[in-house]
């Protein structure tokens, strides 16, 4: 397998693709259109071949691959490397199907190491940061927001998708995701739930080093990147209450806080997440007053730490401001696009609602030059 560690390698990979070369990285182009911008949809047919399914969305971003790979390395310390071949080795085994087909066909079409491909899976499960609120407005409808923010944004932006995975004919679920990426940030089932992931613990304090994560994943052979237990859950049930117990119990890797939104009136809930069982599990309660839940990446019952407090605290004040009875897709919005709940490192914002699927709407966001 040609390697892209190789300069050499990758030039011979694409004149045998008869692909156009890339840039060099410096000089890799990044897209900056102005703000806010669409994204690009694509249909993924569940009942392809895993390692085929993505291809069109590979081909499409085929040039964004230095960067990919710049970006893992920047991640990445060198002593997990190791570890993400000997995972490689026995991806079938160690990765639940189809995200190990999936995963190797990534690699493979464009000309990756099968362990680097590991690795990117590894960053988008435990690295990004972000705003998730569900609401139920003045009619009981409910619905859901959220803000992704990482550190790699311009890469980022250029590679975020909304894609429908297709059974048959039909639309099982939607999603919002990364290509080149086999997990679930943020997604949809029609009618039934919408769910998107926080990651627990800011930057500045992480729950867990890397090889407590990879040695959870390694002594629970059950256990689940979290953003693949998000899409198995959105393509195995069905209603909000079995989503929220799936993803409450199911072993994972990382702590992480876990958003869902459901289909009828009261059905919210922000679940707190350690790595092997759900510590809290915080819900809607209009009848209290509570017709909103908020999380950034902090427990809720606990101050956000003083260098980012304002995003909870502004977060909090709009929706207050917004009251019940004034919520809709374009008011949520609104919220995450408040500074600074909308920051420099805000990816995209995503506004959906189960019983009203056709909502489903994501808009990259640029900041200014």
């Amino acid at each position: 397998m040609l390697v892209l560690r190789d300069p050499a390698a990758i030039t011979t990979l694409l004149v045998a693709l008869a692909l156009p070369l890339p840039l060099p990285l410096c000089c890799t182009p990044l897209s900056r259109p102005s703000d806010p911008q669409p994204v690009k949809t694509y249909n993924v047919d569940l009942n392809s071949d895993p390692r085929q399914r993505w291809n069109e969305v590979l081909h499409d971003h085929r040039h964004y691959v230095p960067a990919i790979l710049d970006m893992i390395r920047s991640f990445i310390p060198q002593d997990v490397l190791p570890l993400a071949e000997q995972i490689a080795e026995d991806i079938e085994n160690l990765i639940p199907s189809p995200f190990a087909q999936e995963i190797t066909g990534i690699a493979n079409y464009w000309g990756m190491n099968v362990g680097d491909m590991i690795l990117l899976n590894i960053i988008y499960d435990i690295t990004a940061y972000c705003t998730s609120v569900v609401a139920q407005d003045g009619n009981r409808v409910i619905w859901h927001a959220r803000n992704l923010d990482y550190e790699s944004s311009d890469l980022l932006r250029n590679l975020t998708i909304s894609v429908n995975f297709r059974h048959g004919n039909k639309t099982l679920y939607q999603a919002v995701t990364v290509a080149g990426y086999a997990g679930v940030l943020t997604g949809q089932r029609p009618h039934g739930f919408t769910v998107s992931v926080d990651q627990r613990g800011s930057k500045k304090h992480r729950l867990g080093p890397w090889w407590e994560n990879e040695l959870t994943a390694i002594l629970y052979k059950s256990s689940s990147f979290v953003t693949f237990l998000i899409r198995q859950t959105l393509e195995e049930t069905q209603r909000f209450s079995e989503a929220v117990l799936k993803m409450s119990t199911t072993v994972i890797h990382a702590p992480v806080y876990i958003i869902v939104g459901g289909a009828s009136q009261g059905e919210g809930v922000v679940i707190t997440r350690d790595r092997v069982a759900a510590l809290d599990r915080f819900y809607l309660n209009p009848l209290q007053g509570r017709w909103y839940v908020l999380e950034t990446n902090y427990d809720h019952w606990l101050p956000a730490p003083a260098f980012d407090s304002e995003r909870r605290a502004v977060g909090h004040r709009e929706m207050d401001k917004l009251g019940s009875e004034n919520v809709n897709s374009t008011t949520l919005y609104q919220v995450l696009s408040t500074a600074p709940v909308l920051n420099n490192y805000t990816t995209y914002t995503t506004v959906m609602s189960a019983s009203q699927p056709e909502v489903f709407n994501t808009q990259v966001r640029w900041p200014p030059l």
